[in-house]
């Protein structure tokens, strides 16, 4: 008799539990946000990814009705960030905005680092880009042939400025695939590397699209853009494939957050980029010279499992 109560009690106390639980992840819906909200972005202010941010926080605080602090860290090239991002409480209320490229990098280049693609939790993919070879105003390099005869002649000496180290991926694939051997500097910012490119102290480097338009104000040639099609944004930019060289490198910023952020608070937060998305969030966006893009959900988790694979297997040689 005594085990027949013990047991039931065990399992009146095991229900409770998976109750409360419940109850629990249904009050944090219910009342999520219930404060301030920080979002660690890992890059300085101004560069492609801190819009990206700064293009659906603004939008999104005004909805949840709580302020979203953005907090910008490019320390290491956005390492310290990304370890930041994965080391907070699981709550929702520590957000982060980094691309597929940014953790894969980190993660399949360095094991000793710390970071890992799981121990985040993907909420939102924001948009779509690749990233482009920019030459400075006056350079000989005009086109893709000028680039890789420029390449050829001077090998070793051609300097092509990155934002950060995500970039070496990109760097590395066009010396393999142009068969150009050029050498890679790696700043703090893509702002930085547009600076030196417009003073005339880099001859070329790889930045974002978010630098296209700028770029041709002044004056520079953008050779192409790293994508299997061009941007619906910029559809004068020819691709790398269809000038004869098969690099395809997409990049997709990303909302995220530690591993383990409640499902409920997952989908209040999608609910609310879906709205955003039919109004402010896609004109924000677009504003900057990026492809609005939501995806979200399995077809999200659906490419990130293709794409850390490539990632993986390319940066863990």
């Amino acid at each position: 008799m005594k085990k027949r109560i013990l047991s039931a009690l065990v399992l009146m106390l095991f229900a409770a539990s998976l109750f409360a639980q419940g109850a629990g992840e249904s009050a944090v819906a219910d009342d999520y946000p219930s404060k301030d909200i920080q979002c660690i972005v890992i890059a300085a202010a101004g560069g492609g990814t801190d819009a990206m941010a700064r293009a659906v926080t603004g939008p999104l605080e005004k909805q949840l009705g709580k302020s979203i602090v953005v907090i910008n860290n490019g320390s290491a090239g956005g390492l310290v960030a990304t370890g930041d991002i994965a080391d907070a409480d699981p709550d929702g209320y520590t957000l982060g905005v980094f691309s597929n490229t940014d953790v894969a990098g980190f993660a399949y280049s360095d094991k000793s680092n710390g970071i890992d693609v799981n121990n985040y939790t993907y909420i939102a993919a924001l948009n779509t880009t690749g990233n482009i070879i920019i030459a400075k105003k006056g350079s000989e390099i005009k086109d893709m042939d000028s680039l890789i005869a420029y390449a050829k002649a001077n090998p070793g000496k051609l300097t092509l400025g990155l934002p950060s180290a995500t970039q070496k991926m990109d760097h590395e694939l066009v010396n393999k695939t142009l068969g150009i051997d050029t050498t890679a500097v790696v700043y703090s910012g893509g702002n930085k590397v547009f600076a030196d490119l417009l003073g005339g102290h880099i001859e070329a480097a790889i930045l974002s699209a978010k630098f296209i338009k700028q770029a041709k104000e002044n004056g520079m040639s953008v050779i192409g853009i790293m994508l299997s099609d061009r941007l619906s944004t910029f559809p004068d930019v020819p691709t790398f494939k269809e000038q004869g060289y098969d690099i395809n490198n997409p990049a997709m910023r990303m909302l995220v957050g530690p591993k383990g952020i409640p499902q409920n608070v997952v989908d209040k937060l999608v609910a609310e980029l879906e709205k955003g998305y039919q109004g402010d969030m896609t004109a924000n966006i677009s504003a900057i010279g990026e492809c609005p893009v939501l995806l979200t959900g399995e077809k999200l988790q659906e490419f990130l499992k293709s794409d850390f694979a490539m990632r993986e297997a390319f940066l863990s040689k």
